[in-house]
């Protein structure tokens, strides 16, 4: 602009002259000497024209330099990466088999929620189920003998009863005609009664007598009867007792058979076949997430960027199959060439096995 300027400002001088030159008719030396005057003033004028024109597109040039300078310098800040990885539970039980043994049948799968106790898994052990149904069977039948022995003690006891009361009233009756007979003898002796009345209080006697006999004895019958049925009774039950130990001991050992789930979660793993050893897969047969909401993600970066990382580092986990924010978490632990990232989830929708894209800033 200066330069533009300058250049104006030395053609209006010009222009001038030649007005001045055309419009007087001075002397031809005095024309001469301002002519060669104002021509030198336009050269001067010219040059200080380049001059601030330089001095004035070096300064743009300065500035605008210095915000390119200053944007270079946004561009080397802190770096970001992202890494893929798999989402798993930071707290896993695993579960294995008791006994030696082929699986016979799994009762539960990956990604099912289970409850403490529930059967995961049958394990075929030689012999086991037929030792358990011939212990129960041998259970079954002691307990029919001890229901036989009571009922046996129930209706010895009620004969025991109905004997005790006819022997009690043939004892009676005796009494009466002891009495009787013992009043006529008495009688009869003195001369004071007939024969015939005598004999026939003596017959009546000797009648009581033996009906006594027989009721007692029937009495005393119905009372061993009790006794050996309690005797019953009790051996009954002392084998009951044994079968059911028996059978107790062959549902224990038939359960040991069933792995069972020791906690209650969901199943992220399960290792082992139908038919094979169960004892191959060791404490790994299943593996349960007892907290599905402390997770973590294990990626693995390159090995210079993996210098770059430490322990409590912050980091941002985002879920690839949900149109959700990031999460935040922190790098728990570097093992090998692994990092995990560890985070808390609040979603139920946020399951193991999802993949997962992990957001770190490098120091």
């Amino acid at each position: 602009m200066g330069a533009l300027l300058a250049t104006v400002s030395a053609f209006a001088l010009i222009s001038g002259v030649r007005r001045q030159t055309s419009g007087s008719h001075r002397s031809l030396s005095y024309n001469e000497g301002m002519r060669g005057k104002w021509a030198w003033m336009g050269v001067l004028a010219l040059c200080a024209g380049v001059g601030a024109g330089a001095l004035s597109l070096r300064h743009r040039r300065v500035a605008t330099e210095l915000p390119g300078r200053n944007g270079g310098a946004a561009v080397i800040s802190t770096p970001e990466i992202s890494l893929n990885g798999t989402i798993r539970p930071q707290h896993i039980a695993g579960v294995g088999s008791e006994i030696e043994g082929n699986i016979e049948a799994f009762m539960a799968d990956v990604g099912d929620e289970v409850f403490q106790g529930q059967v995961l898994a049958r394990i075929g052990a030689a012999g086991l189920e037929s030792e358990r149904e011939a212990a129960a069977h041998a259970v079954e039948y002691a307990q029919d003998q001890v229901s036989k022995a009571e009922a046996a003690i129930n209706s010895a006891r009620m004969e025991a009863s109905r004997a005790t009361a006819d022997e009690e009233r043939a004892r009676m009756a005796l009494d009466r005609a002891g009495k009787v007979y013992a009043r006529q003898k008495t009688l009869h002796e003195a001369g004071a009664t007939p024969r015939l009345t005598f004999e026939k209080a003596e017959q009546e006697y000797e009648a009581a007598q033996q009906e006594f006999t027989i009721i007692d004895k029937g009495a005393r019958g119905a009372n061993d009867n009790v006794q050996s049925a309690i005797e019953s009774l009790n051996a009954a039950k002392k084998v009951l007792a044994e079968k059911s130990q028996a059978l107790e001991d062959a549902q224990g050992a038939f359960e040991v058979a069933e792995v069972r789930a020791p906690v209650d979660g969901l199943i992220v793993g399960r290792k082992g076949e139908l038919g094979k050893p169960a004892r191959e897969s060791g404490d790994e047969l299943f593996q349960i997430a007892t907290d599905v909401y402390a997770l973590e993600v294990a990626v693995e970066p390159q090995p210079d960027v993996l210098k770059r990382l430490r322990p409590g580092q912050p980091a941002l986990v985002v879920v690839l199959d949900l149109q959700t924010g990031g999460m935040p978490g922190a790098v728990k632990e570097i093992k090998g060439t692994q990092a995990v990232v560890e985070f808390s989830s609040t979603l139920p929708a946020i399951r193991p096995g999802m993949r997962a894209d992990v957001r770190l800033k490098l120091e």
